[in-house]
């Protein structure tokens, strides 16, 4: 049967998924402000040039 890791390899393993997460919600919010940045600015484009059917 496998051994759990210790205690030590526990800890530094919970302090990397900390530190992940707190990264993936920092590029989430970047995310948001591109979004509400550029996204206002795409529409508008769209509806002064719509795009052409062929």
């Amino acid at each position: 049967m496998k051994e759990l890791p210790d205690e030590q390899t526990l800890l530094e393993l919970l302090l990397l998924a900390k530190e992940a997460e707190q990264k993936a919600r920092e590029l989430n919010e970047m995310g948001e402000r591109f979004s509400q940045k550029w996204l206002p600015r795409l529409e508008g484009r769209r509806k002064i040039f719509p795009q052409q059917s062929n």
